[in-house]
């Protein structure tokens, strides 16, 4: 394939591209516009208007905002807009300059190693709040016996917790604050975290303020059942440890072998991309390679998901 024709194509996908970003963006935009005018005929001030107007219906850009949110990032989804811009960006530039052969794996391997260290503090992040949310429930329990409303409990019991719980119920209580109901804000930080606590609490609520009873005695509840969880998630840590490891194992060892064979043997490689057999044999294990990561990877977080 000659370079004018590569570079006609890469032209033709670049302009695809900005194609989409455009008509993306001009929803987005009527979208919040629509947001902002009816907040303000509620009368609410310009920061209001700016923290109501942050709906995402890209869902990719809504997928990778929430990724970056559970991992404790403040990032804006503009911030997150030009960063996967960049990214396509310098996957083109990369196809450009060594070749498409070399530079769709290379861009995986970042992509990949990206993802999971924001995958990692994400879970990590939810493993603290987590530990931290009987405390936070027991003080906001402490709060609702004075006689004060559940929102006022949740926003007071916030404002005396440690981090990270204390900014994700600060979050809350501002949103809150600006009209939308308890529960529907507590069901999706429960779906952006990917907490299922901050759901039954949503859950909880809804009936509360439909059909009254006692929060005091559901949050009680909770409190004992997220101890029991974790108590039988250290079980099942220790149970499955040398699974994990076996993982990691794994893993790792497929990666040091290709990097020792490429450093020792360079030509070793070479040939077989200047081959056509040696090209289909070297993608299809690179295939079956990244397959058996995604089993990996999936075997771990089916084994996280079961502690949260």
């Amino acid at each position: 394939m000659s370079l004018v024709l590569i570079l006609f194509v890469l032209g033709a996908l670049l302009l695809l591209g900005g194609a989409v970003w455009l008509y993306l963006q001009a929803g987005d935009r009527e979208y919040e516009a629509d947001v902002k005018l009816r907040l303000r005929v509620t009368g609410a001030d310009d920061a209001a208007i700016a923290q109501g107007s942050t709906a995402i219906r890209n869902p990719l850009l809504r997928g990778v905002c929430h990724l970056f949110w559970r991992s404790g990032s403040d990032i804006r989804p503009a911030g997150v807009l030009r960063l996967l811009l960049l990214m396509a960006l310098l996957t083109l530039a990369l196809m450009v300059i060594i070749g498409p052969i070399l530079a769709v794996p290379l861009v995986g391997v970042l992509f990949f190693l990206g993802y999971a260290v924001l995958v990692q503090q994400a879970a990590r992040r939810r493993i603290r709040i987590v530990e931290q949310l009987p405390s936070y429930l027991e003080n906001v329990i402490r709060v609702l016996a004075a006689g004060n409303t559940l929102e006022e409990a949740l926003g007071q019991a916030a404002r005396e917790s440690p981090h990270p719980i204390q900014p994700l119920f600060i979050s809350i209580g501002r949103q809150v604050r600006l009209g939308a109901p308890l529960e529907q804000v507590l069901s999706e930080a429960g779906e952006i975290q990917r907490l299922r606590d901050l759901k039954v609490m949503a859950l909880a609520a809804s009936i509360n303020r439909k059909y009254g009873g006692s929060m005091r005695g559901v949050l009680k509840s909770l409190i004992v059942v997220i101890r029991q969880r974790a108590s039988a998630a250290q079980e099942l840590r220790a149970l499955t440890a040398e699974t994990r490891l076996s993982a990691f194992i794994l893993a790792g060892i497929t990666m040091f072998l290709f990097g020792y064979i490429y450093f020792q043997n360079t030509a070793y490689y070479t040939n077989m991309i200047a081959d056509t057999t040696g090209r289909l044999l070297l993608f299809g294990s690179g295939a079956m390679v990244g397959f058996g990561f995604i089993f990996l990877w999936r075997m771990l977080k089916s084994i996280d998901e079961g502690e949260a």
